[in-house]
């Protein structure tokens, strides 16, 4: 299995270096490195140059000439990867030795995963441990069952855990989901659209890999991180609608057909979006709309259960 790693950098000479590293004392090295610099201005293209000359393993670089934003920086990089699976990778956290390996691992046991994401340790800039890991933070607790029934399609959630620097997916479905959405911010953040895309046009199944393989370094500077407390995620989590246009824009297209291996699942996820998509603006109207989606289960199969069909009946769009 060849193993390509994307990474994003934007002037990240402060962390860049420690980053690449922790690549190089993988103990199952990536097949190629990929980094799409995003118009820095500061040392991390030469950075970047330096390292590639000493690593057994080769390392594409890409230097855009105009920054074209997180994730058309993303995109550029992903395009360019020819390995089986594609790690996504920011350029401000340090990965543990056996990730590549473990996850790696995780693939080839469950065939029919198609994306995957590990817990990371929450660490400040001084990559000093600040006590917590990023699925505790968000208040993600599998059970060793849970994670057998969502690699085997029998479980799925909307919002699974981790960040896009966790996240690995099967390079076969690049196609599927580049190019990636546009905007600044975008209408949906590429990890996001990467795995929902993929699980739910029924192309493969997603799968949280239990172990803690990364620092997730937490700063001033970074565009995400983990912010705010377990409970302030989890009511943000329960407020926050999803972006259906961008997904069934995709899912509804010739290309989704081709890769969905799950016909059933496809129609039942577009049936259920597309009627949250085109609620009516009266409450009276949806009503019925609503309790129709939530009766036949995919409310709780594809959404947040009783929690997203309340929204739906009680705000207007």
């Amino acid at each position: 299995m060849r193993l390509s790693i994307a990474a994003a950098v934007y002037n990240g000479e402060r962390f860049l270096l420690e980053q690449l590293e922790s690549y190089a004392r993988q103990s199952r090295l990536p097949d190629e490195l990929v980094i799409s610099d995003n118009a820095s201005t500061d040392g991390s293209v030469e950075i970047i140059r330096e390292f590639a000359r000493r690593v057994p393993f080769p390392v594409c670089l890409l230097i855009n000439e105009r920054n074209l934003g997180v994730s058309k920086n993303f995109e550029k990089a992903i395009y360019k990867c020819t390995g089986d699976i594609i790690f996504l990778s920011d350029c401000d956290d340090v990965w543990y030795p056996d990730k590549l390996a473990l996850m790696e691992k995780a693939f080839v046991r469950w065939p029919g995963v198609a994306v995957a994401t590990c817990d990371a340790d929450l660490v400040d800039e001084a990559l000093r441990p600040l006590g917590r890991t990023l699925w505790q933070k968000e208040g993600h607790r599998y059970s060793t069952r849970a994670r057998e029934l969502m690699a085997t399609g029998r479980m799925f959630r909307v919002f699974p855990p981790g960040q896009g620097c966790c996240m690995a997916f099967r390079g076969k479905f690049k196609h599927l989901v580049l190019p990636l959405p546009v905007g600044d911010p975008p209408p949906v953040w590429h990890d996001v659209f990467i795995l929902w895309t993929i699980v739910l046009s029924g192309a493969g199944r997603f799968l949280p890999v239990s172990e803690t393989l990364q620092a997730y370094r937490q700063h001033e500077h970074q565009l995400a991180g983990a912010k705010g407390t377990e409970l302030s995620t989890r009511i943000l989590r329960r407020k926050c609608r999803p972006p259906f246009g961008p997904f069934l824009e995709r899912m509804e297209s010739p290309i989704a057909a081709q890769f969905t291996k799950d016909p059933a699942l496809r129609q039942a996820v577009l049936r259920h979006w597309r009627a949250r998509w085109h609620l009516p603006e009266s409450r009276i109207v949806r009503t019925p709309i609503v309790l129709k989606e939530l009766i036949s289960g995919r409310y709780h199969r594809f959404s947040h259960g009783f929690a997203a069909a309340a929204k739906d009946l009680l705000f207007v769009l």
